[in-house]
C-alpha cells in the first residue's frame, strides 16, 4: 500500500541530487520506495521489524524513512544526518513519529552498546575516506550482537562513469578520491572492491549478502549486507593489510597512481577552477543518467535475488 508522505519543500528536495527536468517529488517518492524494497529483499527471510530498533544512517530528507511510517508504532526508527536545514525540516515534520539527530564527519553516536537491531544506508560509505574504519568499528558498537548492516558501496558499476577506468578487480581494494572535496560539488568518493570487503569488514561482521553492481548496462551500486559479530576490535585490525593478499600492494599502487593523476587534474594546466568545472559538470551528467537506475535497477535486483532464493 503506498504510504502518504509527507513532501519536503523543493530546495531540500534538490539535496537529493541535480534534477534538470526530473520531476523531483516523484523521484523522490518512487527512489524511497524502491530502496525500502531493495532493503527488504536483502534482509534475511526472517526479519520481522516488531518491536526493533534502526537508524537511517545518513537519512537526508527522510525519502526512505517516511516508507516505514506504518511500521513506526512497532518498531523505534531513528535518523541522522549531517545537514541541519534537513534535520530542521524533518524533526517539524515527521518527529514524532521518527527520532533523529545529527552527527558529523568524525565517527561517533549517541547511543549505548547495542542500541540498534539493524542500521542501513544508501551512499554513505560511498564517501568515507580514511575514516571508513572508525565509522566501520563506531556501527558494530551500536549494534547489538547478531545485528545487521546494510551498505551500498561503489564498484565495478560506477568507475567508469566516474573516473573513465575501466574496472580491474585485482588494483581496487579501498581506493579513496576527491580527498577535502566541497560536499555541495558530491564530496569525495571512494571504491571498494568485493575481495576488499570480504576481507576488512569480514573481521568485524560476517558477509550475508554481497552484490558488486545492480543492473547492467547503466551506473550501479554494489550492495553489502553484514551481521555483527559479537567481537571487540580496533581500527588498526580493522585496516591492517591482509596477510598472503598480493591485491593489497597492487591496489595501494594504483591508488597513488590515482591520487597523482587526480593531483595533476587539479592543479595542471588548465587550472584548478577549470578542473573543478569539468569535475562538477561530469558529476552532474552521471547524477541525471543515473536517475533511471535510481528507479528501476533497485526493482530489478530485488527480483533476482527473490528468484535465487527460491
Amino acid at each position: 500500500m503506498p504510504v502518504d508522505l509527507i513532501i519536503p519543500p523543493p530546495d531540500l528536495l534538490q539535496r537529493i541530487g541535480p534534477m534538470g527536468d526530473e520531476d523531483p517529488v516523484g523521484i523522490y517518492r518512487e527512489t524511497g520506495r524502491l530502496h525500502r524494497e531493495l532493503l527488504e529483499t536483502t534482509l534475511p527471510a526472517d526479519w520481522s521489524w516488531t518491536d526493533k530498533r534502526v537508524l537511517d544512517f545518513g537519512c537526508g530528507i527522510g525519502r526512505m524513512l517516511q516508507q516505514f511510517a506504518p511500521e513506526a508504532g512497532e518498531a523505534e526508527f531513528w535518523g541522522c544526518d549531517l545537514d541541519r536545514p534537513s534535520l530542521d525540516w524533518l524533526e517539524a515534520n515527521l518527529s514524532p513519529p521518527f527520532h533523529f539527530f545529527e552527527s558529523t564527519e568524525v565517527a561517533g553516536l549517541p547511543q549505548e552498546d547495542g542500541f540498534f537491531d539493524l542500521i542501513y544506508n544508501f551512499s554513505v560509505y560511498t564517501h568515507f575516506t580514511d575514516n571508513w574504519a572508525s565509522w566501520l568499528l563506531e556501527h558494530h558498537r551500536v549494534l547489538a550482537d547478531g545485528g545487521l548492516l546494510f551498505a551500498t558501496f561503489l564498484g565495478e558499476g560506477m568507475i567508469e562513469s566516474l573516473t573513465g577506468e575501466q574496472w580491474d578487480e585485482d588494483r581496487i581494494g579501498m581506493n579513496h578520491l576527491m580527498h577535502g572535496y566541497p560536499w555541495d560539488l558530491g564530496g569525495p568518493i571512494a571504491f571498494n572492491s568485493e575481495w576488499w570487503l570480504r576481507a576488512h569488514w569480514g573481521r568485524a561482521f560476517d558477509i550475508v549478502e554481497l552484490h558488486p553492481r545492480l543492473g547492467e548496462g547503466v551506473p550501479s551500486h554494489g550492495i553489502i549486507l553484514a551481521r555483527k559479530k559479537p567481537m571487540q576490535i580496533s581500527v588498526e585490525e580493522l585496516t591492517r593489510l591482509e596477510p598472503d593478499e598480493p591485491r593489497e600492494i597492487l591496489a595501494l599502487e594504483h591508488h597513488i597512481a590515482q591520487l597523482a593523476a587526480e593531483v595533476e587534474r587539479l592543479h595542471g594546466a588548465h587550472g584548478t577552477q577549470a578542473a573543478h568545472s569539468q569535475r562538477l559538470e561530469g558529476e552532474l551528467a552521471t547524477m541525471r543518467d543515473s536517475t533511471s537506475w535510481q528507479l528501476t535497477a533497485p526493482l530489478r535486483s530485488a527480483k533476482k535475488l527473490r528468484q535465487s532464493r527460491r
